[in-house]
């Protein structure tokens, strides 16, 4: 484990916007990560990078970035790294015939970040899977094992993400659903896209990908951070007629934040190098190549504010500003 110092964050994440962290160190074990606590010389505060698929870094780091370099396996109990690529292991899950992560592939980003975001897509989430996880207490080196409950999973949220800078994932057990579980098609136009196919594991992440790539920027391309703004819940009284919404256990009614934005009219609005996406206007794009986190934020605030005037419904980013 070699720290490397002052680091270009650009290549690091999806978005790719100029920043600069103090340090980086890559780890692989808890041991890893033990002696990186306890190296006095490394700036704090550290923090997981993972993918770097869901952050907006709005200027330099003055921290530790913690980046796991792991293998793409999955153990025979279903352990997996928490530095995987998310699309990786829902892509081994579906050649293996279980049910469930295959309606989150595409989404780029880690197993653990995924765990900390709740990460979901066409009906499933991620934390449906899970049945524990290590982590690390940064400020103490202790190792906990937690499970689903203790997380606390909700909407795009867990307990980790209001306690992330206290603690980082080691791994996870993951435990999908068997091939003969009911496939969920019946979100967006996935039953449309699989035709008349049977909806096999595979079938549908195959039709997810399909989906998404009509709609959504390859990253490697085009630097965005996936969806940028959670789909707002609401009470009903603020709704109107012709706006589409799921309606809650909770009497909230949630709004798909895509609708409001287009309705903005929105669509292809630039600040700066920044822009909203024209197939898919919940994604702001780094489209000159060149775009600051000032011109992301811009943007930002202004689809906030223009939504809130039209709607009253202030919209609450999903992207994590660092």
């Amino acid at each position: 484990m070699i720290p490397e110092y002052d680091i270009d964050i650009a290549p690091l994440t999806t978005f790719g916007i100029p920043a600069r962290a103090a340090a980086l160190v890559r780890w692989q074990t808890a041991d890893d990560l033990r002696d990186a606590l306890a190296d006095g010389s490394l700036p704090r505060p550290f923090k997981a990078i993972g993918g770097g698929s869901n952050m907006l870094f709005t200027g330099n780091f003055g921290g530790t970035l913690l980046l796991q370099d792991c293998s793409s396996e999955i153990g025979s109990d279903g352990t997996v790294a928490a530095g995987m690529e998310l699309d990786e292991f829902c892509r081994l899950t579906a050649e293996a015939g279980l049910r469930g992560p295959e309606n989150l592939s595409g989404i780029p980003g880690t197993i653990g970040g995924a765990l900390v975001q709740n990460a979901g897509a066409y009906g499933v989430e991620i934390g449906e899977f899970l049945v524990s996880a290590r982590l690390m207490n940064l400020n103490t080196g202790e190792v906990m094992t937690v499970d689903r409950d203790w997380m606390n999973y909700a909407y795009r949220s867990s307990r980790l993400k209001e306690e992330e800078d206290r603690f980082i994932i080691i791994d996870a057990v993951l435990k999908p659903q068997e091939a003969d579980a009911l496939a969920r098609i019946d979100y967006g136009n996935l039953r449309a896209e699989l035709g008349n196919a049977a909806p096999t594991p595979m079938a549908v992440r195959q039709a997810v990908l399909r989906v998404r790539d009509s709609k959504l920027p390859n990253p490697a391309v085009v630097g965005s951070a996936g969806s940028f703004f959670r789909n707002p819940e609401v009470d009903p009284a603020v709704l109107t007629p012709e706006m589409p919404r799921y309606m809650l256990p909770s009497g909230q009614a949630k709004v798909p934040a895509a609708w409001l934005i287009d309705r903005c009219g929105l669509k292809g609005r630039r600040f700066g190098g920044a822009m909203v996406w024209e197939s898919q206007p919940l994604v702001i794009v780094n489209a000159s190549g060149t775009a600051t986190s000032a011109d992301v934020v811009g943007l930002e605030n202004e689809i906030i504010r223009t939504v809130r005037d039209r709607f009253n419904i202030t919209l609450v980013p999903e992207v994590e500003h660092v």
